[in-house]
């Protein structure tokens, strides 16, 4: 079975076509046949040229009309789709598929799923990007087994995906873990001058050992860089917080650079925050910044003191590292998922 599967993203699109084993019901993961990788420009230009990869792969043109090299033949029978957001992804709602106020410009108000469907012919699922990362991972990489999973992704922005039995929870709207509101670290000045209270103390930590002590750093002077909220998770602990905060980009920032424990800070609050109310069996973490090395670690140090062993299966720092995983997909978690997503879609 043939599948179309697009991970839409901020600054790329990727398009695939993913080939399953009809006969075990999705448990082996697909073998991706075909993928391109497109720059989102404007609505017009990228969905076009997403669309056209797909019709050339039907068509049997050796390539699409952007000069995209493509096999012929390949006629896929769903699609999924795993698109930025905000974007309606009720199916009972008229606005299904369209992006909703996104910080993308000249996307809002962008009819998505509706335009691929009715230019490929064939029937389409949508879900958010990481909604789609968590359904690949949940299925086939770090997720396997957990009933409830949570997927972060901690990057160029910040988001989650949540999954109950391999579907993404959903009320009135998608999960928008990045927006959630963290309180602002203020640095820890030491007992002397705070009082004897430090801001940053966790289980076991005496007066004036917070760990921020050391970076010359008060966060509280820094508004946040998220267009829509200032200083929420995403306008504190993005990419491009740690950039306009530090002056430097984090992928040049040395390992032990005081930005790197202050991150560590704010995703424990976060993960925290969500062990607390999704009591998730798992928190699996992705993302450029997510994933740099030795940040995961601090993090557990500090939900443990953020915790204080009130969740009994998280009363150590060690069982809070086997509770937080590494993302296991990689760069390939988004498009399998939304390979997974267009499976279902071909059968309803």
């Amino acid at each position: 079975m043939l599948i179309g599967a697009i991970e839409g993203g901020g600054t790329k699109f990727i398009c695939a076509i993913a080939l399953f084993d009809p006969d075990d019901s999705a448990e082996k993961k697909p073998e991706i046949i075909e993928q391109i990788r497109i720059p989102t420009e404007g609505p017009e230009v990228t969905l076009a040229a997403a669309s056209d990869f797909f019709r050339a792969a039907q068509d049997g043109r050796r390539e699409s009309r952007q000069g995209l090299k493509v096999r012929g033949g390949l006629n896929i029978e769903a699609l999924g789709l795993g698109m930025f957001g905000p974007v309606e992804c009720d199916t009972r709602s008229p606005r299904w598929g369209y992006l909703l106020n996104t910080p993308k410009p000249r996307w809002s108000d962008i009819d998505v799923a509706y335009r691929l469907q009715r230019e490929l012919g064939v029937p389409v699922r949508l879900e958010t990007d990481v909604a789609a990362a968590a359904l690949g991972e949940w299925k086939w990489g770090a997720g396997r087994g957990a009933k409830v999973c949570v997927y972060v992704t901690v990057g160029t922005g910040i988001g989650a995906g949540i999954l109950v039995d391999g579907a993404p929870l959903r009320g009135h709207f998608h999960p928008e873990v990045g927006h959630m509101r963290v309180p602002k670290i203020v640095k820890d000045l030491g007992a002397k001058a705070s009082g004897g209270h430090s801001s940053l103390r966790g289980r076991g930590e005496s007066a004036g050992s917070g760990q921020f002590a050391d970076t010359g750093f008060e966060d509280e002077k820094f508004k946040g860089v998220c267009i829509h909220h200032g200083d929420c998770l995403e306008g504190l602990a993005s990419g491009p917080a740690i950039k306009a905060r530090w002056g430097i980009a984090p992928e040049d920032l040395p390992a032990d650079h005081p930005a790197w424990r202050l991150e560590a800070e704010y995703l424990a609050l976060a993960f925290s925050n969500i062990a607390l109310t999704v009591a998730p069996d798992r928190i699996i973490v992705g993302g450029g910044i997510g994933l740099h090395d030795g940040l995961l670690d601090m993090v557990a140090e500090r939900m443990n003191g953020l915790l204080g062993g009130y969740i009994q299966a998280l009363d150590s720092a060690d069982a809070i590292r086997r509770y937080i995983a590494r993302a296991e997909l990689g760069a390939d978690a988004g498009i399998l998922g939304a390979a997974q997503l267009g499976w279902e879609a071909a059968r309803p």
